[in-house]
């Protein structure tokens, strides 16, 4: 008997599409870290080298909660690190595309996210999952950078917020039935899970306090009922414990470092423009980026019209999920109404963006506008929250999809511009004024031909150099610019027996030969890669960075006249006489002095920092004991109106500030006051 070829195939059920749907969006992500790898990513940093050592060590089973040297970056990633290194080995491949199996998280996360926010609409999931895999250009960057912390965040924020929103949802559902939950509503153990998520991500990353924050608000503003429950409360405090155990155990075994940490950031505050010329700059640079319209780090944006597309989508995309939040379901009863989560869900991802950008924007961290790490938690919400704006769109007529699919594929091209108009260069980091090189080839073939296994250098070279080696090669980088992230190297080469080099600069290499031959100390200079490969001849030498700037002061600063009141913003200029009072020339590299004149600004007021660093001002030729210089010094005024004062000083990049050895450079007497006068 023939089967009647008539009969409909049965319907695919939502479950098979939603999996389906993962499976495609999983692949089209892994395809889009595949191109930004092998066109911008394949570069080591150092601070990716440092998580690929503490995992080899945790092979080597040794036991370390957080980063080398940092107590708020826990190492969830490095855990992770480890295993795929014990799978597959431990090579630059494997490190870099272990953090962007890891980055794929997010996908799933945004869409139950976005889904729950949406009152359970599986298109918002999608969107908001499709947005993640295919996401602006800083996004994919950072999901091949195994640094720790910022993305995992941003999935943990996001798996904690959806099952914040599944607590509120059983909690109403509860209240609409009379107390009587049904079978899947289950308020207590929803908000556990979504203590267990905060508690995770408080171990892996600080910058989690956003997300702690909003869901706290989140419960006091809709959360009556769980809140008042000690049965929901209690336990929820307890998976927060559980979930961030192995923060509390670092800090009884180093009583309260990271709260120590915490107190140095919040009491130190930060240097630089105020609070208004921040927003200007997180606006001009931060959003941007974050949208996917700039590459961090870079001169230039992709183009003014990439901006205000990228800027267009995304506001009109969260203008409608805001607007959802003020209809009601035609046809829903006030039972549907109260188990209905997007005014919720919209809510709190518009609380916790508003409490990430006020932290960037009043704290330190906005001196990070050209790449704003700490804002990268945001994409646990950003997609999320555009997503369930288009979703509302899309569920209207004809006319609303139109508008959802426009506004989604002007996302989608901003994020692909992204990828092709990214510059390869910007993402090597700097060193020794240039830029790290691709490849350390030659720079190995070096130390192991000439049996060099311990060298002195700059971190950004040296944990890579250490990595990349299997530690054959130990660098020290204490100093250089940052205290040493791992103790033991430094130790080790400081007291090592065997051959010792230093992998410096131009500036340094002539520094360095300069303390040696005061002290007697015959030296070899080869330059390779544009480094230069300083070795001691005849005697044992480990001062490094060469300690402070000794051989080179005293020196004097006399300021001539300059005027007493300025513009905000502008620059006005200083006459400066300055004379060497040491003992020995200030040296010279391709005809031009090592040594600049530079300055500092200070509120006079309370005598605490503005702005540390600033422009320099070459001396030229080099200057002899006893000689005295004449230049101008443009200082730049702040900003803000008020009461400043600018201290000159000089400085020997890469090595210190004369007032580090000279300290009477920044006494009072030396404090030169001027007004910013807006209107003037």
């Amino acid at each position: 008997m023939n089967a009647d070829k008539n009969v409909p195939s049965p319907p695919i059920s939502p479950l098979s599409q939603t999996i389906w749907g993962a499976a495609v969006l999983l692949v089209l992500a892994l395809v889009v870290r595949a191109l930004v790898y092998f066109r911008l990513e394949d570069i080591l940093h150092a601070e990716e080298a440092v998580q690929g050592l503490i995992a080899r060590h945790i092979l080597q089973r040794e036991i370390q909660l957080f980063t080398y040297g940092l107590p708020y970056l826990g190492t969830l990633q490095a855990h992770w690190i480890a295993l795929c290194f014990a799978l597959l080995g431990p090579t630059t491949i494997v490190l870099k595309w272990a953090a962007g199996l890891e980055s794929l998280l997010l996908v799933p996360a945004s869409y139950l996210l976005a889904r729950e926010g949406a009152g359970g609409d599986r298109r918002a999931g999608f969107l908001a999952a499709l947005l993640t895999a295919v996401g602006p250009l800083y996004l994919i960057e950072w999901s091949l950078r195994p640094r720790g912390g910022h993305l995992e965040v941003a999935t943990l924020s996001a798996l904690a917020f959806w099952a914040l929103l599944r607590a509120f949802r059983a909690a109403n559902a509860e209240e609409a039935t009379g107390g009587t939950a049904p079978q899947n509503a289950r308020p207590r153990m929803w908000l556990c899970l979504s203590a267990f998520f905060l508690g995770v991500g408080w171990w892996v990353h600080l910058t989690m306090l956003y997300a702690m924050v909003a869901s706290v608000v989140a419960l006091v503003i809709w959360g009556k009922r769980l809140r008042t429950d000690l049965r929901a409360v209690v336990p929820a405090i307890v998976c927060f414990l559980i979930g961030s155990l192995p923060f509390w155990l670092y800090n009884a075994k180093y009583p309260g470092r990271t709260f120590q940490y915490l107190w140095h950031v919040v009491w130190t505050g930060w240097h630089g423009p105020g609070p208004f010329a921040r927003l200007v700059e997180t606006a001009q640079f931060s959003i941007p980026i974050l949208l996917g319209s700039r590459q961090t780090e870079a001169g230039q944006s992709f183009g003014l019209a990439v901006v205000l597309l990228a800027l267009a989508a995304y506001v009109i995309a969260i203008l409608a999920a805001i607007g959802a939040t003020r209809n009601r379901t035609a046809g829903a009863s006030d039972d549907q109404e109260k188990t209905n989560t997007t005014g919720t869900g919209v809510g709190l991802l518009l609380i916790f963006s508003a409490i990430a950008f006020a932290v960037f924007i009043l704290g330190p961290f906005s001196e990070q506008a050209l790449d704003p790490q700490s804002l990268l938690p945001l994409y646990g919400a950003l997609p999320a929250l555009a997503a369930i704006g288009l979703a509302r769109w899309w569920s209207e007529k004809t006319l609303g999809q139109y508008a959802a699919v426009g506004l989604v594929a002007v996302m989608l091209i901003v994020h692909l511009v992204g990828y092709r108009s990214a510059e390869r260069a910007v993402v090597q980091p700097f060193a020794y004024e240039k830029r790290v090189p691709l490849s350390l080839e030659p720079l190995r073939l070096f130390l192991d031909t000439n049996r060099i296994t311990r060298v002195f250098t700059n971190f950004h070279l040296g944990y890579r150099l250490t990595f990349e080696t299997g530690e054959r090669v130990i660098a020290c980088t204490d100093g250089d610019p940052f205290p040493e992230r791992y103790p033991p190297y430094a130790e080790e080469v400081r007291k090592s027996d065997g051959p010792v080099a230093f992998i410096v600069g131009s500036r340094m290499a002539v520094l360095l030969q300069t303390a040696m031959k005061a002290r007697g100390i015959a030296s070899k200079d080869t330059p390779i890669q544009e480094l230069h490969i300083v070795q001691p001849l005849n005697a044992r030498y480990t001062d490094y960075p060469p300690t402070g700037v000794s051989p080179y002061v005293p020196a004097a600063i006399e300021v001539g006249d300059y005027p007493r009141q300025c513009p905000p913003g502008e620059s006005f200029a200083v006459k400066v006489a300055v004379t060497n009072r040491s003992s020995v020339a200030w040296p010279v590299l391709n005809d031009s002095c090592i040594v600049a004149l530079s300055y500092h600004l200070l509120d006079p007021g309370t005598g605490k920092m503005v702005r540390y660093d600033n422009p320099r001002f070459s001396m030229g030729s080099a200057v002899e004991p006893g000689q005295s210089v004449s230049l101008t010094m443009k200082v730049e005024a702040p900003r803000e109106p008020g009461r400043y004062a600018f201290v000159p000083d000089l400085v020997i990049e890469g090595l210190a500030w004369f007032s580090t050895g000279q300290s009477a450079l920044l006494d009072k007497p030396n404090w030169h006051e001027f007004s910013v006068v807006a209107g003037r």
